[in-house]
């Protein structure tokens, strides 16, 4: 992703300050608030163990949100899941499967479903 780069503390131009995460063996999972709209995500956990659950349509619909695993690569890979159903989103292909360095997704909540914005998933 060519741009600004996040650091802690920053906000974007919606003035989300974005959530950084790191998932451990003790802790792989995160569900998402619906005002986490902008989320940095790594992995110590297993291959595919850190997972980001989305929240409910009901709660995040006529948002977006932006998921970026900055070190996918060098860790875990960084799963997103849909609440709705508790699987892995698939969008267009493997767009909730963020397991290369710099692997980003921009979601858009609608009425009943989510829509990929962005694939930037390798």
């Amino acid at each position: 992703m060519s741009g600004r780069t996040f650091t802690k503390g920053d906000a974007d131009s919606l003035g989300n300050i974005p959530k950084f995460l790191t998932l451990t063996t003790a802790s792989p999972t995160y569900s998402m608030k619906p005002g986490d709209n902008v989320i940095s995500a790594i992995s110590s956990a297993a291959d595919a163990a850190g997972i980001v659950t989305l929240p409910s349509l009901a709660e995040a619909v006529g948002q977006c949100y932006f998921i970026i695993a900055p070190t996918g690569s060098a860790g875990g890979d960084i799963s997103v899941y849909e609440k709705e159903t508790g699987i892995e989103y698939t969008g267009g292909g493997d767009d909730g499967d963020l397991d290369a360095d710099g692997d980003h997704i921009l979601l858009y909540a609608g009425t009943t479903a989510w829509y990929t914005l962005i694939d930037g998933v390798a």
